[in-house]
């Protein structure tokens, strides 16, 4: 019972164990049906040499009993046996033994020989029986051939080959198999084992490897050199996966700290307002300025948490945008007709070359977003006296929007930031007060992604920075509305002299 309940426990519940067990149930099998056909073929080969050694014996000797008088049967058979190994026997018609030498072939209760005399009796054929003797009980094959006499069968001859040879050989055979099955086995077993344990060798490490992340070391990698197709493509998998956790946690993990950093700063200055209002008592003008001040400092956490919300929304895929048909074009001219003012009292010129029947699918108040960002994002940028640029063409089935500015430039290396949440680049490009907190553009590009588009920047220092956007367009007609709509911008921005 102990020996069943550790193979239940070690290795009937381990996918080791069981794939050696396998092992040797397909060696087992493969051993047993090998020694089932190679007796059957080894037995019937060899019974058969006896069979026609016996059958020449017997015809012989019967051929030279046929060619001479009854009375010279006993000398023949005796001189015969006197010869031969075996029993010899000659059984007249009516079933008395006429001659019998060394032992006896037929039992009193009737065997296989008997059947096989009455075979031949009958018939006038050989037959074969097997028999034991009644001495040593040794496996003995017997012939019956008859003897013609008158054209009919007056006796039957009966010769015995013993066996005892042929069945030692047999048990050798047996012990030999045995053995060699044993080994065979054992070493099945063996490499069974060892295979499934090379086999496993990745698995382990996949395992191990995951405890380690799970436990909070992101950094864990596999290093499997398996040859495996199989497992190599589960390694590249997971390593990949594990890559994107680590950079997902340290997102979210900067993600954490920027977004505390960015409220405790507005929270503290409205903290410390309030503080310096109840230090004494102050005139309503006073407080109505240090109420001014604080709703401010609310209107600014407030953009905070709702880009955080924008964000997180986006991030979970749960940022869903109400698709009507937008007239690019018209939107532009709009956007840009609203900042002339905020750029005119900074002496800052703004130039729009858009181009007409730009109509695509998407939201309207969503793309409206992700362009006054753009536009406000140059203008904290740009130096007194220069200009913005902003400009829209179609290439190919695209809408590409180009906002362009002649601040101080970006770095290549700051670049591929650009559009993570809070990242901001250095102070020459910090230079108005004001500045956000780095999300907008990290809105731009979520909206510009859910709208199956692209945003991009093209920078250099000391050459500005021109943010790219391509979006894709949906037709070319503009209905008349829109057309006068646009007649009326373009009106109030270059009016006629």
């Amino acid at each position: 019972m102990s020996i069943l309940h550790w193979l239940r426990s070690n290795v009937f519940r381990t996918f080791r164990g069981r794939l050696a067990m396998l092992y040797i149930t397909l060696e087992l099998s493969i051993l047993l049906f090998t020694a089932v056909v190679l007796y059957n073929v080894l037995s019937n080969r060899i019974y058969h040499e006896v069979d026609e050694q016996l059958m020449t014996q017997a015809g012989s000797l019967v051929d030279e009993l046929e060619r001479s008088p009854f009375y010279f049967w006993s000398g023949h058979l005796g001189t015969y046996a006197d010869h031969f190994q075996g029993p010899v026997q000659l059984v007249g018609a009516n079933g008395l033994i006429l001659f019998s030498a060394n032992l006896s072939l037929i039992d009193k209760g009737g065997n296989d020989v008997s059947r096989a005399l009455a075979h031949t009796f009958s018939d006038g054929t050989p037959s074969f029986a097997s028999t034991k003797s009644l001495l040593n009980k040794a496996n003995i094959r017997v012939i019956a051939f008859p003897v013609h006499k008158g054209g009919r069968v007056t006796a039957t001859l009966l010769l015995g080959h013993s066996t005892a040879d042929i069945r030692s050989f047999f048990n050798i055979l047996y012990v030999v198999g045995g053995i060699l099955g044993l080994i065979s086995i054992i070493i099945s077993a063996v490499a069974g084992y060892y295979m499934a344990k090379r086999a496993l060798e990745p698995i382990q490490e996949i395992t191990t490897t995951a405890r380690g992340v799970a436990a909070g070391d992101l950094s864990r990698r596999l290093k499997s050199k398996s040859q495996d197709k199989e497992i190599q493509i589960l390694v590249r998998v997971l390593n990949k996966m594990f890559g994107d956790l680590e950079t997902s946690f340290k997102a979210q993990k900067r993600f954490t700290a920027d977004a505390s950093h960015e409220l405790r700063l507005p929270l503290t200055i409205l903290k410390g307002e309030i503080e310096v209002a109840l230090r004494h008592p102050r005139s309503e003008e006073e407080y109505q300025q240090i109420l001014q001040q604080q709703l401010g400092t609310i209107d600014r956490i407030q953009r905070i948490v709702n880009d955080l919300l924008t964000l997180a929304r986006a991030e979970a895929g749960q940022f869903e945008l109400v698709q009507t048909s937008v007239d690019l074009s018209l939107l532009l001219q709009e956007v840009g007709q609203q900042h002339l003012i905020l750029f005119d009292s900074q002496h800052i010129n703004l130039d729009m070359q858009i181009e007409d029947d730009l109509i695509m699918m998407g939201e309207e108040n969503q793309i409206e977003r992700t362009v006054m960002n753009l536009l406000s994002n140059a203008f904290k940028h740009a130096p007194e006296k220069s200009s913005i640029f902003l400009s829209a063409r179609s290439e190919g089935n695209s809408a590409i929007i180009c906002i362009r500015d002649e601040g101080p430039g970006i770095a290549e290396k700051q670049q591929k930031q650009l559009f993570d949440r809070f990242y901001r680049a250095d102070d020459a490009r910090c230079r108005k007060d004001g500045e956000g907190a780095g999300l907008g553009l990290a809105i731009c590009k979520r909206i510009v992604d859910a709208h199956d588009g692209d945003i991009w920047v093209d920078s250099k220092l000391g050459e500005g920075a021109a943010f790219y956007i391509r979006l894709p367009l949906s037709g070319t007609a503009l209905n008349l509305n829109h057309q006068n709509r646009l007649n009326d911008i373009l009106t109030k921005t270059h009016p006629v002299v």
